[in-house]
C-alpha cells in the first residue's frame, strides 16, 4: 500500500512538471495566425484555392463573434520588428494573386466588419480578365485593403536565374510604387517557394518584410523574409477556424522544404 501511495504522488509530482513547463513554454511559441485566401468564387477549377463566397462570410463572421482583433500587415510587422507583444487574439488576412472577385466578393464582406487586409497582386496580370484592374486596387488600397507585391508574373522564383528573379522582385515594387503612390514594403513568394539567394534579393530590393505559406523551417518568426502563414479552405469550418486562428496551428504542422 505504502508503494503504491509512493508511486501515485511521483507520478502527479511527474505530471504537475510537465503541466507548468507546458504553460511556460506554450506562451512563448504563440504566433499571431495569418490567413491566406486567393479566390472567393461560387465556383472555381482549382478548389485548393477557392473558397466560396458564403463560407467566406461565415468564417469573417465567425472572427467577428469571438472577438478577434483583425490587424493590418503592417502593423504585424511593426510589432515584430520592436520587439511588441501581440493580442492573443490577433488575426492577419491575406489574398494571393490578385482575382477580381477579391474586389467585387471579399472586399464588400470585409468593409461590413471593418477588417483591413492585404492583396499580394501579380502586377503584370492586372488588368487582365478575372483579375484586379488597377482601378479596383487603388480604390481598395485606400481603403483599408492595401495591395503588395506577388512579383510581376507569379513566376515561381527559385527556378528562375538570379537576373530573373531581380527583375521580378523590383519591378513589382516599382511599378505598384509608381502607381500607387506610396511604398510598397511587402512581397509574399508566388506557391510560397523561395530560397536563401530569393531572401536576399527581397532584402536588397527595398522590402520590409517576406511571407511564404507553410514552407522554411523557422517556425518563430526570427526571419521577416520567411513568414508563414495559413492556407484557408472552403471546407474550415468553426472547429478548423479555432484550430486555424489559436495561434499555435504552426506547432502542428509539418516542416516543408522551401524550395
Amino acid at each position: 500500500m505504502k508503494k503504491r501511495l509512493w508511486f501515485i504522488s511521483i507520478l502527479c509530482s511527474f505530471l504537475f512538471v510537465i503541466v507548468i513547463s507546458l504553460a511556460l513554454w506554450l506562451p512563448t511559441k504563440y504566433q499571431v495566425p495569418i490567413l491566406m485566401y486567393h479566390s472567393i468564387a461560387t465556383a472555381w477549377h482549382e478548389p485548393l484555392n477557392n473558397v466560396n463566397l458564403e463560407h467566406f462570410n461565415r468564417q469573417m463572421a465567425y472572427l467577428k463573434q469571438k472577438g478577434y482583433k483583425v490587424i493590418s500587415l503592417v502593423q504585424l510587422v511593426d510589432e515584430i520588428k520592436s520587439g511588441r507583444g501581440h493580442d492573443r487574439k490577433s488575426v492577419v488576412i491575406t489574398f494571393d494573386d490578385g482575382y477580381e472577385n477579391n474586389y467585387t466578393a471579399a472586399y464588400p464582406v470585409l468593409k461590413k466588419h471593418g477588417f483591413p487586409a492585404t492583396i499580394f497582386v501579380e502586377v503584370a496580370h492586372l488588368d487582365h480578365p478575372g483579375r484586379l484592374t488597377w482601378v479596383q486596387a487603388k480604390e481598395m488600397d485606400a481603403d483599408g485593403i492595401s495591395i503588395e507585391s506577388h512579383v510581376m508574373t507569379g513566376a515561381y522564383l527559385p527556378g528562375l536565374s538570379h537576373e530573373q528573379a531581380w527583375g521580378e522582385i523590383t519591378q513589382s515594387k516599382k511599378n505598384l510604387q509608381m502607381r500607387l503612390g506610396h511604398p510598397v514594403r511587402f512581397l509574399a513568394y508566388p506557391t510560397g517557394g523561395f530560397s536563401e539567394d530569393i531572401k536576399k534579393i527581397v532584402a536588397q530590393a527595398g522590402y520590409d518584410a517576406a511571407f511564404a505559406t507553410n514552407r522554411g523551417y523557422d517556425r518563430d518568426v526570427r526571419d521577416l523574409y520567411e513568414i508563414k502563414r495559413i492556407r484557408m479552405k472552403n471546407s474550415d469550418d468553426d472547429p478548423q477556424m479555432w484550430l486555424k486562428v489559436s495561434g499555435y496551428y504552426n506547432l502542428i504542422r509539418k516542416s516543408k522544404n522551401p524550395f
